[in-house]
């Protein structure tokens, strides 16, 4: 029975007795030529000179098998790697997704996600021409979001600016509320994925480019105003009504003065003896002051001076005011400006062809003038 040698150290001394100054066995001697190889020892243990051999496929602690410190992530040690340390992918671990869009969509300004597919549109009025303008994705929720807010500022300050330019930005700015509602609904950026990022700035309601809206209500409200007759004579005359142009300019009296009216006369007494004496009076008129009947006169209204007078012009008329039908009449209100005494503002009509002119000395913001057709 043969005993087997003790476990030999991992690290055996030099050749020779392990005096590396002896004879013989120096490091400067070489070494003495190789033997013939002897039987095999037993196996050492484990240690720094002896790597542990792979255990058994299947086995536990095997690379691959269930259990396996480090092991079941891709790129764990295998049968054909077995030892070694490799790390796991970035992103692997810990329940989480790897990290990066899923959908292969980042924003075009900043690089962030998630980010979505959308289409911001602006519009300018060049006059004669205009120009229609796009921003095409895909963005980030804050980039988005800046874009959508100075296209659309941008177009309610350029966009009023030619004559289709009116019905092309209410609906330019209609057609940015669909991508703004889609840039609405995602999530911030992802914090690190992210570059310099586009500044949103304060809301659209809140910035005062919202005062351009101003612009097409005023016009609407000039429409109106104009098909109402307001800003422009009222047609009281039909379109067959004859013009009748004045042979001679008919100016009026620049200023209207109040006359008072005749007072009765009343005659002394005649006393008859034994006669009783009488008295005589005239019959009673009620004087009219024109200014009460004329100052409500407006278009369409008939007039005629009292004083009866063929002059082409009377410094103190007695105006009033009748009905169209009464024979009597001889002028037709055409239109009425208040606020002015300049008779030339009927000039603007054509179918007058004679004026009068109110004044009030202290008072300038009652005058009027009102622009008259001479009846047959």
């Amino acid at each position: 029975m043969s005993v087997p040698p003790p476990p030999q150290m991992p690290y055996g001394p030099p050749p020779g007795d392990g005096n590396p100054y002896s004879s013989g066995g120096g490091y400067g001697t070489p070494p003495p030529p190789p033997g013939p190889p002897g039987p095999p020892g037993p196996p050492g243990p484990p240690g720094y000179g002896y790597p542990s051999p792979p255990p058994p496929p299947g086995a536990p602690g095997a690379p691959g098998a269930p259990g396996a410190p480090g092991y079941g992530y891709p790129g764990a040690p295998s049968a054909e790697q077995p030892y070694g340390y490799q790390q796991p992918p970035p992103g692997y671990g810990y329940g989480y997704p790897p990290p990066g869009p899923t959908d292969g969509l980042t924003c075009r300004f900043c690089g962030g996600y998630p980010a979505v597919e959308a289409t911001v549109r602006g519009h300018q009025g060049l006059v004669l021409a205009y120009r229609m303008l796009r921003m095409s994705g895909p963005f980030c929720r804050t980039c988005g979001t800046a874009t959508v807010r100075d296209m659309s500022a941008r177009t309610l300050v350029q966009g009023w600016w030619s004559l289709v330019s009116w019905l092309l930005t209410p609906i330019t700015l209609l057609l940015n509320l669909g991508p703004h509602n889609r840039i609405k609904q995602l999530q911030p950026p992802v914090p690190g994925s992210h570059g310099p990022q586009l500044d949103p700035g304060v809301p659209l309601t809140r910035r005062p480019h919202l005062a351009m809206l101003l612009v097409p209500a005023s016009l609407a409200v000039a429409v109106v105003l104009a098909a109402t007759g307001v800003l422009g004579p009222a047609k009281h005359d039909g379109p067959a009504d004859p013009i009748i142009a004045a042979p001679s300019p008919t100016p009026s009296a620049s200023t209207f003065t109040f006359s008072p009216p005749p007072q009765p006369v009343f005659p002394s007494p005649t006393f008859t003896m034994p006669v009783v004496p009488s008295i005589t009076l005239p019959p009673v008129t009620t004087p009219t002051t024109p200014a009460e009947t004329v100052d409500t006169a407006k278009a369409g209204d008939c007039l005629r001076n009292e004083n009866g007078t063929g002059a082409t012009a009377d410094s103190h008329p007695k105006v009033s005011v009748l009905p169209c039908t009464d024979a009597k009449a001889q002028y037709k209100v055409v239109y009425k400006y208040p606020a002015t005494s300049d008779e030339k503002v009927c000039e603007q009509q054509p179918k007058a062809d004679s004026t009068y002119t109110r004044t009030y000395t202290n008072f300038p913001a009652l005058n009027y003038v009102l622009c008259l057709k001479k009846l047959k």
